[in-house]
C-alpha cells in the first residue's frame, strides 16, 4: 500500500475561508480502514468541528440507496427492467411526449414506446424536474406539483401519477436527462411493498447496517449535529438555504431527500463494494455487477458526458467507469454518485474499495475535489 498522506495536503488546501468550512473522508479496502479524517468545521461561526456523526444533506447521494432498495425487489422477482411502468402505475398507459414540428410549433404526440422500469433507473424516461426549467415537461410538472401541494397530495405516488399523464420531454430510451425518474421507482417500492418509502429503507438497508442517522426529516433531537450549508462566492462563505421542497414531510425524495452521516454512508458503501459487510448482504454480486454496466446509447451518452464524468457511463442509477484512459487510474466497473452539497461515493468491487466523502457547500466544486481524491487513492494501491 502506498502513501495516502497526499490526501492530507489536498483536504487542507481545499478547506479554507473561500471554500467549504469542513469535510470528512473515509477510505476502506475490504474491512481495513486506510484513511479516516475529518477536518474543519460543521458550523464555522459556532466552532463546531466536522465529525463522522455530523449530519449532512446528502442530496443526490440518496439515489444510490434508492436504486439499491429497488433492486432488492428486482431480486425478489417483483418486476423486470423491461416491464412497462404502466403495469404498476396505470397513468403511464398511452404515454405522450412533447415534440416540435419542422415549423417550430410545439405539439404533443403519442410516445414511440412505453416507459420501462429500466428507463427510470437510467434516466432515459423523458421525466425532467418540477423546477420550472425551460422545457415544456418541466413547466408542466411544476404546475402539477404546485396543484398537488395546494391540495395536500404532494407525495411519491401522486407525483408518479402526475409524471405518467404529463407528456415526456422525449421518447423513452432515446436520450438521457438527469431528472426525477428515481422518484417513480420510490413510488413503485411503496406500491409493491405496501410500505412507506422511508420505512422500507429503514427495514431493509439502514437497520441491517446499523445506520441510525439517515432521515428525510431530521428529528429535533439531532438537529444540533447538522452541518451548516454554505454558499460559496468570490468574497467567501455565506449561509446557504435548501429549497422548501427538500423538507416536505410527505414527499420523500429518492432523488435527493436524505440526510446522513459519513459514518452511516461509509457502511453502505463498504457493503456494496465488498458484497457483504458485517454479515449483511444488500444485493447479490451479479446484481451489483448489473447495476454498474453502462446502459446509455451513443446519443444518450452525449447528454451524459462532461469533463467531470469523463470515462464514465451510466448504469442502474449510478455512474460506472468504462474507460480509465479518459482521465483516471481507477478500475473499470467502479461506480457511485455525488451530491449537490459536496458528498461523493465510490464503490469498487474489483478492489473491494470504498471512498466516502462529505462536505456542505454549493457550488460543491465536485470537478476539483472528487477526481483528485479518487486518483490519489488509486495511485496508492
Amino acid at each position: 500500500m502506498g502513501n495516502l498522506k497526499n490526501l492530507d495536503a489536498l483536504l487542507e488546501g481545499f478547506i479554507n475561508e473561500k471554500g467549504p468550512a469542513g469535510a470528512g473522508l473515509r477510505v476502506y479496502k475490504g474491512g481495513e480502514c486506510l484513511y479516516d479524517r475529518c477536518i474543519g468545521w460543521a458550523d464555522a461561526e459556532n466552532r463546531k468541528p466536522f465529525q463522522p456523526d455530523t449530519i449532512c444533506q446528502m442530496a443526490s447521494m440518496t439515489k444510490c440507496i434508492a436504486v439499491t432498495a429497488a433492486m432488492q425487489l428486482y431480486e425478489k422477482g417483483l418486476f423486470l427492467l423491461t416491464d412497462p411502468v404502466e403495469m404498476y402505475i396505470p397513468e403511464f398507459k398511452d404515454h405522450k411526449v412533447f415534440d416540435t414540428t419542422p415549423r417550430g410549433e410545439q405539439i404533443v404526440r403519442p410516445a414511440k414506446r412505453s416507459v420501462t422500469v429500466g428507463n427510470l433507473f437510467d434516466m432515459t424516461s423523458g421525466i425532467t424536474v418540477p423546477w420550472n426549467w425551460p422545457n415544456p415537461n418541466s413547466k408542466a410538472l411544476t404546475e402539477g406539483t404546485d396543484k398537488l401541494a395546494a391540495e395536500g397530495k404532494y407525495n411519491l405516488q401522486e407525483y408518479a401519477k402526475l409524471c405518467g399523464v404529463t407528456p415526456g420531454a422525449f421518447d423513452p430510451g432515446e436520450r438521457f436527462y438527469y431528472g426525477d425518474s428515481h422518484n417513480i421507482l420510490a413510488a413503485m417500492i411503496e406500491i409493491l411493498t405496501g410500505q412507506k418509502f422511508s420505512d422500507y429503507l429503514e427495514d431493509h438497508i439502514f437497520a441491517p447496517l446499523g445506520i441510525q442517522d439517515m432521515h428525510f426529516i431530521v428529528p429535533e433531537s439531532k438537529k444540533d449535529r447538522c452541518a451548516v450549508m454554505y454558499a460559496l462566492g468570490e468574497n467567501g462563505r455565506t449561509i446557504g438555504h435548501l429549497p422548501p421542497f427538500f423538507d416536505t414531510p410527505d414527499f420523500e425524495s429518492a432523488c435527493g431527500g436524505l440526510y446522513g452521516t459519513l459514518e452511516g454512508y461509509s457502511r453502505f458503501a463498504r457493503c456494496m463494494a465488498m458484497g457483504e459487510w458485517n454479515g449483511v448482504r444488500l444485493l447479490g454480486d451479479r446484481t451489483i455487477r448489473l447495476m454498474a454496466m453502462n446502459r446509455l446509447n451513443p446519443r444518450a451518452m452525449e447528454d451524459f458526458t462532461n469533463a467531470y464524468l469523463s470515462g464514465y457511463g451510466y448504469g442502474l442509477g449510478v455512474r460506472t467507469r468504462m474507460d480509465p484512459a479518459a482521465g483516471s487510474n481507477s478500475s473499470i466497473g467502479e461506480f457511485g454518485w455525488t451530491g449537490g452539497w459536496g458528498s461523493w461515493v465510490l464503490m469498487d468491487p474489483a478492489e473491494q474499495l470504498s471512498i466516502t466523502y462529505f462536505h456542505q457547500s454549493m457550488p460543491n466544486r465536485e470537478e476539483y475535489i472528487h477526481p483528485r481524491i479518487r486518483n490519489i487513492v488509486y495511485s496508492a494501491l
